[in-house]
């Protein structure tokens, strides 16, 4: 009979972001499912049922008219924020060009803190109406506030001005009265929008006592399904309906209404208007809320710095940074975890940071590590407890692993024998380690990866150092300058090497250099055996993954480079692996046999073929690639992924009873350490962890082969699916990769 698959275990999930979106409550879902299966009348007919959906869809305006003291006005459905935004500007813009206002000295203004639906849909209407009006930021202060100085300079050209109620990654609540004064004082004509989006539950909104013209609300943002949402007009502001049709909602929004998400509004609306048994929390509790998440955080993290505060910040949300680390190193941690936050920018392996946060001028890493945690008015005492808990249970983990500044692909501190590779944008930095006698070498290091490299050594009490350079890649040695003045003690020559010293031992292996200019006038390749066999090439930039290096650079010389491709040739196999101190297409490592393959022009280069043809090639590469910014020679990209399988997490046991094949986790240590694999797989599966840092020593070493049948796990799917990319292009046959990674199974 053939094997029953087990079933995966899951780990419990601590929700807080609910900035991005929220759960639906109970009570709410209770509401949509009476109404698609007992109220599921059309509003617009007139029997009994649609006399009864009608009157569920009027009740519920009532309630937001009371719940925004907006007994005047229009009170219109629509599916969510970024429709009423779309309405409101088209229906401003239209009156602005009915007024003959046009053309470059008429100002639409928006916060430059303000969420990008705002001033997309500014430029888009601008576009269409070909208004050719200028779309201007208002700038912020350090806190976040709109610059009201700023603003009044603004405000004698503006048609209409954009701002929010709260910041959705800050939570910074703008003076709406000062506002409403400043700019009706200097421009009563102008149209005013305000995003309410994140304000309503947490802060008194009160409408109809402003001269507000648009305020565009969001259900999914307060517990209500996602489609549903509605939109606020000030009685006398000019409306265009964004949708024709049928006529629903009095002919301001055709479409047959969403009365399922309108009987969830409705559910929510009592609970915010009911003053008694409200599953909503008073301001008083969410600022407690807040304070014990805010002490469990400064337990995990002592030196975070808050980037909005009180009495400006929204009590459900906190934005903080951390010195030290990238968002996506929080996000990762938290993440293993079961802890869901978000950062103010999209988690990429090359970070961003946020443009709030920029705009509000604060410091570049406060900004690339920021991090956004936001719980919604229905927290609940428990859930703050649990929240805390596991963000305290994070503690040992965190010390456990010296969690330091890494590159955008979190490192913990090495610990084992080995090669470690770490990337800074296209820079690559090599660390050939061994703790037990404590030696290490560096390659290549980047003055952004200093410090980093720096704790590596002094956390492993690492006593004899050499800090090697293959070329001058960065402004003269000024990592390696640094390293060396901390660490080593020996005399070398300018790039490190031991001076009168044939060759550098750590522990089993040996490096020994040979003279490969051509990039640059003075360069050199490391060659790495290990009980006298060829193991890999350091080849800075000599060799690329994919091509050579340039030789339209100050310093370089074709015809000495191509000599010392040819020198380095003769000394290889052809699958040593070799490692370039740039790598632009995230391949981590080539080999001769593959570059020849890869690039044409080496192929020239070590076939002899006549020079003024290799030249002609070279030189036509190098314009090309200047011209689009890249420092890479003879680039082919490669598509291996129709190689590699995808397993959804459904078909996880099945693949892992028939096939068995190793499970490789690209997680890094402190990842593994939040959220152990092993609890969301089978107790049979055979776990082994290989973090992206470690993936080419485990080639090298030949821990991964090409005949294991492997799968690859990350939180994501992205990492294991960069690393058998990297394995598949080395020759691994077996190939899975989790798609969805850790995030589907847990």
């Amino acid at each position: 009979m053939p094997a029953v698959p087990e079933t995966c275990r899951k780990l419990s999930e601590i929700y807080l972001d609910n900035n991005a979106t929220t759960p639906v409550l109970a009570g709410a879902a209770a509401a949509v499912q009476h109404c698609m299966q007992q109220g599921f009348g059309n509003p617009s007919s007139s029997h009994s049922t649609g006399i009864k959906a009608k009157a569920l869809l009027e009740q519920t305006r009532n309630l937001a008219r009371q719940l925004l003291g907006a007994s005047s006005g229009e009170i219109i459905f629509t599916s969510g924020a970024t429709e009423g935004i779309q309405t409101s500007v088209l229906s401003a813009l239209l009156a602005i060009r009915e007024r003959g206002l046009a053309g470059a000295n008429t100002l639409l203004l928006y916060g430059a803190t303000e969420h990008k639906a705002v001033p997309e849909s500014l430029k888009h209407w601008n576009s269409v109406l070909q208004l050719g009006a200028s779309v201007k930021p208002i700038p912020v202060l350090a806190n976040g506030l709109l610059d009201l100085t700023a603003l009044a300079e603004l405000l004698p050209n503006a048609a209409l001005v954009c701002t929010m109620a709260a910041n959705n990654e800050t939570g910074v609540q703008q003076d709406l009265r000062a506002l409403e004064k400043l700019i009706r004082s200097i421009k009563p004509d102008a149209y005013w929008l305000v995003d309410c989006v994140q304000a309503l539950g947490k802060m008194p909104l009160q409408l109809a006592a402003t001269t507000i013209d648009y305020a565009p609300f969001s259900g999914h943002k307060l517990y209500a399904p996602k489609g549903i949402g509605f939109l606020y007009v000030r009685k006398g502001a000019p409306y265009q309906p964004l949708i024709t049709g049928g006529g629903q909602e009095g002919g301001l929004r055709s479409g047959t209404e969403n009365l399922p998400g309108i009987a969830a509004l409705h559910y929510i609306f009592e609970q915010l208007l009911s003053n008694e048994q409200s599953v909503f929390a008073s301001s008083e509790q969410l600022q407690q809320f807040r304070q014990q998440l805010l002490a469990a955080l400064q337990q995990l993290f002592p030196s975070l710095v808050l980037n909005s505060e009180l009495p400006y910040a929204l009590p459900t949300t906190l934005n903080f940074s951390v010195p030290g680390f990238f968002a996506k190193d929080i996000l990762d941690l938290f993440d293993a975890a079961g802890i869901r936050v978000s950062s103010g920018s999209a988690c990429s392996s090359k970070v961003t940071g946020s443009f709030v946060l920029d705009a509000m001028g604060l410091a570049r890493w406060r900004s690339e590590g920021a991090i956004r945690l936001s719980f919604g008015p229905a927290f609940t005492a428990q859930e703050c407890q649990q929240a805390c808990q596991r963000l305290t249970d994070l503690v040992p983990v965190v010390q456990q692993h010296g969690l330091v500044l890494t590159d955008g692909d979190p490192l913990n501190i090495p610990s084992a024998s080995g090669l470690y590779q770490f990337k800074f944008d296209a820079c690559c930095t090599y660390l050939l380690l061994c703790p037990q006698s404590r030696q290490a070498v560096i390659i290549d290091p980047v003055l952004a990866l200093a410090e980093r490299l720096s704790n590596i050594i002094q956390s492993q009490q690492i006593s004899q150092v050499w800090v090697l350079e293959t070329h001058y890649h960065q402004q003269p040695g000024q990592a390696a300058q640094l390293l060396r003045q901390l660490f080593s003690a020996a005399a070398t020559d300018a790039f490190g090497w031991p001076e009168a010293a044939a060759e550098i031992a750590v522990d089993s292996f040996l490096l020994r250099r040979l003279a490969t200019p051509g990039h640059s006038d003075t360069a050199y390749s490391y060659l790495l055996t290990q009980h006298g066999d060829l193991k890999a090439a350091f080849v800075g930039d000599l060799i690329l993954a994919g091509g050579i290096g340039r030789t339209d650079l100050p310093g370089s010389d074709a015809l000495a480079l191509q000599q010392s491709v040819q020198r380095l040739a003769q000394q290889l196999y052809p699958d040593t692996l070799l490692f370039s101190s740039h790598d632009y297409a995230q391949r981590f490592v080539t080999r001769l046999d593959l570059a020849l393959t890869e690039s044409p022009l080496l192929e020239k280069l070590l076939a002899n073929a006549p020079e003024q043809e290799w030249r002609q090639a070279l030189n036509q590469q190098c314009q090309q690639l200047q011209q689009a910014s890249s420092y890479l020679c003879g680039y082919v990209e490669v598509t291996t992924d129709d190689a590699i399988a995808l397993v959804k997490p459904a078909q996880l046991p099945q693949l892992l009873s028939t096939q068995q094949p190793l499970v490789i986790d690209v997680r890094e240590p402190y990842e593994q350490s939040a959220g152990a694999l092993s609890q969301y797989l089978p107790a049979s599966a055979r776990i082994q962890q290989v973090p992206l840092s470690r993936l080419c020593d485990a080639v090298l070493q030949h821990s991964l082969t090409p005949d294991l049948p492997l799968l690859l796990v990350c939180r994501s799917g992205n990492r294991s699916l960069l690393a058998a990319r990297v394995l598949r292009r080395l020759g691994f046959q077996q190939l899975w990769n989790l798609q969805g990674g850790v995030a589907l199974l847990s």
